[in-house]
C-alpha cells in the first residue's frame, strides 16, 4: 500500500502536471487551473478554466516547496503564475479598476465577468508573498491596486464592519457574507499591513470584520455556512470546507496566527472549532460535505481532509494533545488510501466521495431535482453535490500536499 511519502511526491508531481499547471504562453501562461473533469462536463461553464484564487493559492505553496526542497524550479514557476495573475487584472473599468477575474477560458480567450471578494484577498497575499521573495515591485503594486479594490467591498451592519460582500456583477446582488471570509481577508491584509500602507481605519475595520466573525462561531465550535444580508440570518449549515478555513488555508493558520499578531481571544476559537473536527471526523478519517442540525449528507468532499489535516497537524504542535495526532494520523490515512491513480489523475482526488459514476441523462435529472428543491425550500438546506461528480479539483492537492508534508515531517521527529 501506498505510504504517506509517496503519496506526498504523487501530489507534488500532479501539482506540476499540466492537468493542473497551464504550459502555455498564452493569457492563461502557468496559470492553475480549478478543476479537470472526468467524463464530458454537464454545463457550459464547467470547461476547464485558470482559477485565479487556486493561481493564489499556487503561489504560496510553490514558495513553500522552493524553501522545502531548495530547488530553484518552485520559485521558477512561482514568478511565472504571479505574471499569470497580473494579466487577469482589471486596469479601465471605473467599477472594478484593480480586482481580478474570478477565472479565463483558455479555450475561448474570455475573462469571467466576475469579481470575488475572497479569491482577490488570495491574489493580493500571494503577490506580497512573491513580492518579498523576488523584490519585483510590479507585484507589490498589483497588490495595491486590488487592495483599494477590495475595501470598496466592506460590507457593514449599521456601524459595524462585519466583512466584505461575496462579489460584484452588473447584473446581479450580491446578498451573502461569509464568517470565513470575515476572518481570512482580514488575516491576510494585516499579515501585509506595512507593504500595503494601509490606514488606521481601515485596520479598524477588518478588526471589527474579525470580531464579527468570530462572534459568528456558533456553541459547537462551527462557523456558519453563510449570513443572508437581506434577511439578518445566519444559514444554520456546517460546511465543513469552509469552517475549517479560519483554521487553515494556504496563507497560514488565520486565526492562531491572529493571535500571535496581538489580537487576544483568536486561539479560543482556533481550538473551539478544532474540537468539533475532531468530534465530527469519521472513523475513516473523512469529513462529510455538509452537516446539519439532524444528521449530514452522503458525501464527504476532498478540500475539507487535506485542510483539517493541517489544522491537526497545527494543533497537535501547540497543545501536545495526543488526540489531535490521532485525527491528523486518520486524515492522513484518507488521503493516501483515497488518492486517484492512473496516468492522468495520479496524485488527485475526486472532488467528492464516494463518486457516483452516472449517465448524463441521470445526472441532468438529479440536477433540475436538487435546483427545484433549492427554490421550493425556505430553509437553505443546502444538499446539492450533483455538479461536483467527476471532477478533479486543484486546491484539494494543495492542500493535502502542506498537510501531507508536515506530518511525514512530524513523524520523522517522532
Amino acid at each position: 500500500m501506498k505510504d504517506v511519502q509517496s503519496a506526498l511526491d504523487s501530489a507534488v508531481k500532479f501539482l506540476l502536471s499540466s492537468s493542473s499547471m497551464d504550459d502555455s504562453s498564452s493569457t492563461a501562461r502557468s496559470g492553475f487551473y480549478g478543476f479537470q473533469n472526468t467524463t464530458k462536463p454537464m454545463r457550459d461553464t464547467d470547461r476547464p478554466f485558470i482559477f485565479y484564487e487556486i493561481s493564489g493559492y499556487g503561489i504560496n505553496l510553490l514558495l513553500k516547496l522552493y524553501r522545502w526542497y531548495n530547488d530553484s524550479k518552485f520559485l521558477d514557476l512561482a514568478k511565472k503564475t504571479g505574471e499569470s495573475i497580473l494579466l487577469g487584472q482589471i486596469k479601465n473599468n471605473e467599477k472594478t479598476n484593480g480586482a481580478f477575474y474570478d477565472r479565463f477560458y483558455p479555450d475561448s480567450g474570455k475573462f469571467f465577468e466576475t469579481f470575488h471578494s475572497y479569491p482577490n484577498g488570495v491574489c493580493i497575499g500571494a503577490l506580497c508573498e512573491l513580492y518579498h521573495e523576488t523584490k519585483d515591485r510590479r507585484f507589490l503594486d498589483s497588490a495595491k491596486e486590488a487592495t483599494r479594490w477590495l475595501f470598496g467591498m466592506l460590507e457593514r451592519k449599521g456601524d459595524t464592519c462585519i466583512g466584505f460582500r461575496e462579489f460584484f456583477s452588473e447584473s446581479e446582488k450580491s446578498d451573502k457574507v461569509y464568517p470565513y471570509e470575515s476572518i481570512c481577508i482580514p488575516f491576510i491584509l494585516l499579515k501585509f499591513q506595512n507593504d500595503l500602507e494601509l490606514s488606521e481605519q481601515q485596520k479598524k475595520d477588518l478588526v471589527s470584520a474579525i470580531t464579527w466573525g468570530r462572534d459568528s462561531q456558533t456553541d459547537d465550535g462551527f462557523f456558519p455556512f453563510f449570513y443572508q444580508i437581506s434577511q439578518n440570518k445566519f444559514n444554520e449549515t456546517a460546511y465543513s470546507h469552509f469552517t475549517i478555513y479560519p483554521l487553515y488555508n494556504l496563507m497560514g493558520f488565520p486565526l492562531s496566527e491572529l493571535e500571535e499578531m496581538g489580537y487576544k481571544g483568536c486561539f479560543d476559537s482556533y481550538l473551539r472549532c478544532g474540537n468539533w473536527l475532531a468530534k465530527v471526523q469519521d472513523s475513516d478519517g473523512g469529513f462529510y460535505t455538509y452537516y446539519h442540525k439532524d444528521g449530514h449528507v452522503w458525501h464527504k468532499q476532498s478540500p475539507a481532509i487535506g485542510q483539517a489535516l493541517c489544522t491537526f497537524v497545527h494543533l497537535y504542535e501547540k497543545t501536545g494533545e495526543k488526540r489531535f495526532l490521532d485525527s491528523a494520523t486518520k486524515a492522513a490515512d484518507w488521503l493516501v488510501k483515497n488518492q486517484l491513480e492512473g496516468p492522468r489523475f495520479n496524485g488527485a482526488f475526486y472532488w467528492v466521495y464516494p463518486n457516483k459514476h452516472l449517465s448524463s441523462l441521470q445526472k441532468k435529472i438529479a440536477y433540475a431535482k436538487e435546483r427545484l428543491s433549492g427554490k421550493l425550500s425556505s430553509s437553505e438546506y443546502v444538499s446539492d453535490v450533483t455538479v461536483l461528480l467527476d471532477k478533479v479539483p486543484i486546491w484539494p492537492v494543495q492542500f493535502a500536499i502542506e498537510g501531507l508534508y508536515r506530518f511525514s515531517k512530524l513523524q520523522r521527529s517522532a
